[in-house]
């Protein structure tokens, strides 16, 4: 495992780790979920390089090894952080001209891939949760969580203390304050991810052609079933695409939501699907 740093495309430096395999079957990169630090994914990460692969983690601007400050005051969005993927991905593609590179996306991740041309780097995908995130197709728990965020705290917060602090909620690591509005875009109204796309004039979504793999999980509350058809339905409608339901019964897991399919207890259960997928 190496730390380093790259420079995105407007020289902002953004914490990338690598996992390198000497001679590797192909290239897999990570592409986080929204405020979850890249160092949540080091198992699977170390998994996958353990099967073979050059294997690469980031953290966006604002988060984790890219925060460089005490809080996220920075002026950064989705935006930015989907320009963010881009430079990441061009510069591993550089990296590895020659070599199958495939993308891990979780949660937002895995939603945001039309928005910027990083897509074209990749032979497959893998989206973990991953979902069309209009409130409309959450469950009633859910549903009053958005609705009280980001009509109330997400506009009290960021205007008093520069960030949304998004832990105090249950929803990751504290957020850039462009970016917690970014994602009000995407639960709030009915074109979601779509709509955020024509806001910043790109959305190359149509064009996405390559085999993806999308899984969604029953008991995952930020990610239901339904919000996930949609996405692969809808939004990724010209994909190679193949959807998964996880029943985390059918494992004898009891419980799963929406982050555990990457930690290391489920490695003998769950991780196969990961490899099986990348390798077949």
């Amino acid at each position: 495992m190496t730390h380093t740093v790259l420079l995105s495309y407007d020289d902002f430096p953004l914490g990338l780790t690598k996992f390198e395999h000497p001679n590797p079957k192909s290239v897999v990169v990570f592409n986080p979920a929204m405020g979850v630090p890249q160092h949540f994914y080091y198992d699977l990460a170390q998994h996958l390089h353990e099967h073979g692969n050059t294997v690469y983690t980031f953290d966006y601007r604002g988060l984790g090894a890219s925060l460089h400050q005490k809080h996220p005051k920075i002026k950064a969005g989705y935006k930015e952080w989907t320009q963010d993927f881009e430079s990441i991905s061009n510069h591993i593609r550089a990296q590895h001209p020659n070599v199958p590179m495939h993308m891990i996306g979780h949660s937002f991740g895995g939603n945001s891939i039309g928005l910027s041309h990083a897509y074209k780097h990749y032979d497959k995908f893998l989206n973990v949760a991953a979902q069309y995130g209009y409130v409309k197709y959450f469950g009633p728990k859910f549903k009053f969580l958005i609705h009280f965020n980001w009509r109330l705290m997400v506009p009290l917060t960021t205007s008093f203390m520069g960030y949304y602090p998004s832990g105090w909620f249950g929803l990751g690591k504290s957020l850039p304050s462009r970016a917690a509005k970014d994602w009000g875009v995407f639960l709030l109204k009915e074109g979601s991810v779509q709509e955020f796309g024509r806001r910043i004039g790109i959305d190359t979504y149509k064009d996405i052609t390559q085999k993806m793999l999308l899984i969604s999980i029953d008991d995952d509350l930020f990610a239901p079933k339904k919000s996930v058809d949609i996405l692969a339905e809808k939004v990724y409608l010209n994909a190679d695409s193949v959807r998964k339901h996880i029943v985390p019964s059918d494992y004898g897991i009891k419980r799963l939501g929406h982050f555990d399919l990457f930690r290391k207890k489920h490695k003998e259960k769950l991780w196969p699907i990961v490899t099986d997928w990348f390798e077949k």
